[in-house]
């Protein structure tokens, strides 16, 4: 039973291997002298194992051979044999030969074949790019790592170069062989690569390339590529390793990703025109080109544009744009743009921009900006922006520092440091040192605001520098704040509350006179004021505030009067956070005649009573007011 079970695993696992390596591609060793066509045909299919069928009128079985293989593969047999005359199929365990017809012209392109080997090992290496660097010409190696490629006939001194990840670079002289086996040798992840060995094929000397190293001629040598995926790269907050190849697999093929990924050689072409990415003169190796002029009609695909690039609906770039990038709908760049952006609907830049973005929609820059930023909707930066402005229908974002300006409809943010101004429909919001301007409708928010002003209905800062203007403004740790009760000659209590800086602060107020007859029964108001530090726990304070009178609870109407104070006041600190005042008043009451039973002998009034054209009475009066201050410094 176990001889049985032993026989059977060998079996299956000679069988599993069978099925993974084709007839055509399985190597095998031969020498033949001045054998006849149909003699060779018989011994080659003998010794190896299988067979061949063919029409005996297409060939001429007479003529006379010679052959030397050694570990060649069988297709690469045939090729020596036919030279191009014949096709061969596989069925099963028999090779069909199939004469080609003759072509009666001279043939306009040659087809070179072959295998691409482990030099040490011996293994066929899968996924390995060939290209020919003036036509851009390219193959990549399918899993056994056999490559078929289609060149020129014409094209004088084509050479193939060769790259995989991981292994040496090498360039190779096609001369007149149309069937070849190149080795490559691995390098391991720790080790230099840039080592020069000796090339086990005569190939010609490598033409001048500054991504390879210079070597003395005519010594054949594999010559290093400058692939920095084999060099150690240092960690950084943000992987551009991961970004760039998250860019690449978004946009291509498998086989367009196997060139970007295997070939680090930098192409330039003056031109180029796609029609989609990949569909155009530059081929599948058009993420390797950087063009002068790029025309894409519908989109296009490249590694960078040295001048103008122009699309009907998108431009994607892998690495720099120097110049113009204009299209009908979208430019996305996966490193720094230096010029003109603009689109239809959005730009994109992964990380620096020096110039002009302009699009329908949004804006990106994933890095420092210094230009403008223009957009119907939305501009987002993610590093610092400066020299110019960002201006946006909706909202501008920067996530870094801003050292010029924002204009938005609804919004902006900062998350830096902001040195210039933020002008917004509705808000403005600087979450770290503010030097200069924010004006909204709304709401401004500053972190520490150094130097500048606030200017909308609500305004904050944890710390301010600066002048806060608008309805109501808070500033937390050095700001002006009085929580007051005070009595006057109108109200027996008022509770007030300021808030905003030393310099200029809001005024929150409400009196009651407990429904006493002949008074108010409450009123509330507000108003700005200014106050001037005297030393040694002294301060001055003038407020103004306008008030509404209340007669009657739940009526607010026109037949309530409203007076205005101004008030000259002085404090004294009793302790850090509590303080007593007084102040003088000037108090101007607008109301219907006789609406107040005020006894005038008690109070001096500087200014006759008047009758207004309204029909209602201005009367004034000098008060006062006294009470105690809670100090938040």
């Amino acid at each position: 039973m176990k001889i049985f079970l032993k026989i059977l695993l060998f079996v299956s696992i000679s069988t599993f291997s069978f099925a993974q390596k084709t007839v055509l591609d399985k190597p095998i060793t031969l020498k033949l002298s001045n054998e006849r066509l149909e003699e060779a045909l018989k011994i080659i299919g003998d010794r190896n194992g299988f067979s061949f069928s063919y029409n005996p009128a297409d060939f001429d079985l007479s003529r006379r051979v010679t052959l030397n293989a050694a570990g060649k593969a069988v297709r690469q047999v045939l090729d020596e044999l036919f030279r191009d005359s014949a096709t061969y199929k596989e069925r099963r365990n028999h090779i069909i030969l199939q004469k080609v017809a003759e072509k009666p012209e001279e043939p306009k392109d040659i087809i070179i074949n072959g295998y691409v080997f482990d030099q040490e090992t011996g293994e066929r290496i899968a996924q390995v790019s060939i290209f020919e660097k003036r036509t851009l010409v390219s193959a990549v190696t399918n899993q056994m790592g056999y490559f078929r490629m289609r060149l020129p006939a014409a094209l004088p001194n084509p050479r193939l170069e060769v790259r995989k990840e991981r292994y040496l670079g090498t360039s190779v002289t096609v001369n007149n062989q149309q069937a070849m086996d190149i080795g490559l040798i691995h390098t391991k992840i720790d080790e230099k690569p840039l080592q020069i060995l000796t090339q086990t094929k005569p190939s010609s000397v490598p033409v001048t390339d500054t991504f390879k190293v210079r070597v003395p001629a005519p010594t054949p040598v594999f010559v290093a590529s400058a692939d920095t995926s084999n060099v150690p790269r240092q960690k950084r907050k943000l992987n551009l390793e991961n970004v760039e190849k998250t860019f690449v697999d978004a946009f291509t093929t498998a086989q367009q990703a196997v060139h970007i990924q295997n070939v680090r050689d930098t192409i330039y072409r003056p031109f180029q025109v796609s029609l989609l990415p990949f569909v155009g003169t530059n081929h599948v190796l058009s993420g390797n080109v950087i063009n002068g002029l790029s025309f894409n009609i519908i989109a296009g695909y490249s590694l960078g544009v040295n001048a103008l690039e122009v699309g009907g609906f998108a431009n994607l770039v892998r690495w720099d744009v120097h110049g113009a990038q204009i299209s009908g709908f979208a430019n996305l760049v996966g490193r720094n743009v230096y010029g003109l952006q603009a689109s239809g609907f959005a730009n994109g830049v992964l990380k620096n921009f020096d110039g002009m973005q302009a699009s329908g929609f949004a804006n990106l820059t994933a890095g420092h900006h210094s230009g403008l930023q223009i957009a119907g909707f939305a501009n987002l930066t993610g590093g610092s922006f400066t020299n110019g402005f960002q201006t946006a229908g909706f909202a501008n974002v920067t996530l870094g520092s801003m050292k010029s300006g924002q204009i938005s409809g609804f919004a902006n943010l900062t998350l830096g440091n902001v040195s210039g101004w933020q002008i917004s429909g509705f808000g403005n919001l600087a979450l770290n040192k503010l030097r200069g301007i924010q004006i909204s409708s709304y709401f401004n928010y500053a972190t520490v605001h150094e130097k500048g002003l606030q200017l909308a209905l609500f305004n904050y800062a944890d710390s301010s520098g600066a002048l806060p203007i608008g309805l109501f403004s808070f500033v937390r740790r050095n700001g002006y704040r009085r929580y007051e009760i005070s009595t006057d000659e109108l109200n027996y209590a008022n509770v007030t509350f300021k808030t905003g800086i030393q310099k200029f602060y809001n005024i929150l107020t409400i009196g009651s006179n407990f429904g006493m007859a002949d008074k108010p029964l409450y009123t509330f108001g507000y108003g700005v004021g200014t106050a001037l530090n005297l030393g040694r726990g002294w301060m001055t304070n003038v407020d103004l505030t306008a008030n509404k009178i209340m007669q009657a609870t739940n009526r607010f109407d026109s037949s309530n009067g409203i007076f205005y104070r101004l008030s000259l006041g002085l404090e004294k600190k009793i302790t850090r956070h509590l303080a007593l005042f007084g102040a003088a008043s000037l108090t101007g009451l607008t109301a219907q005649p006789g609406y107040l039973k005020l006894d005038n002998s008690r109070l001096y009034q500087p200014f006759p009573t008047a009758t207004l054209r309204n029909g209602l009475d201005f009367t004034n009066w000098v008060g006062f007011q006294v009470g105690i201050r809670i100090c938040n410094r």
